[in-house]
């Protein structure tokens, strides 16, 4: 009997259990395969990198029409990473990535000048488990279907291909893509932060 509690005063008193090797203090679980995807992008944390339209339909072609492009992971915490994508000198694009719900989601936050969110905006949607690695996928969500039934069937990818850094958006109903390729191998001067986050918001 004493024995008995012994033990149980023991495991009353221990401290919470550790996070499992590779995984953020304090960070939601995530299956193995999205840890090693999001170690991956968060090392990247603070850097810049210029990027260009690998492939892209009519639709999407008049959206960059030649500009800079160039993405910053700007802002990194164990449950979220904020990379902003700027277009010339469009700075309204955001990617929000966090973990939620035992998965990864990828969120598009898109502001005006005064740092008002866009009418569109918060749409993308969590990445079927465990995906891979390397690739992450984000079929549209509930909230993104509501706001845009047009583009429910949306999906959109992350991907690190040998040493650049992908990101995609496929719309199979209009038969509309896009793919941006970002050279990791050669790190850019980081721009000015994105609209509506001036101040480190």
């Amino acid at each position: 009997m004493k024995t008995i509690l012994l033990v149980l005063a023991i495991s009353l008193t221990s401290p919470a259990a550790a996070a499992p090797a590779g995984q953020p203090a304090g960070a939601s679980a995530l299956p193995a395969e999205q840890e090693a995807f999001w170690s991956r992008l968060k090392s990247l944390c603070g850097k810049a990198f210029r990027g260009r339209v690998a492939d892209a339909t009519d639709y999407y072609a008049k959206t960059f029409g030649g500009k800079a492009v160039v993405i910053h992971v700007m802002d990194c915490s164990p449950d979220r990473i904020h990379i902003p994508l700027h277009i010339g000198e469009d700075r309204s694009r955001n990617w929000i990535l966090t973990r939620a719900d035992g998965t990864i989601r990828l969120k598009h936050d898109h502001r005006h000048k005064d740092g008002s969110e866009d009418k569109v905006t918060q749409y993308g949607g969590d990445a079927p488990i465990p995906g891979l690695p390397h690739r992450q996928i984000f079929p549209a969500d509930a909230h993104t279907g509501s706001m845009l039934p047009e583009r429910a069937d949306n999906f959109w990818f992350m991907d690190f291909v040998k040493d650049s850094f992908q990101y995609g958006v496929h719309w199979p109903r209009a038969g509309h893509s896009v793919r941006l390729e970002f050279d990791l191998t050669a790190p850019a001067e980081p721009p000015v932060r994105p609209w509506g986050y001036e101040r480190g918001k």
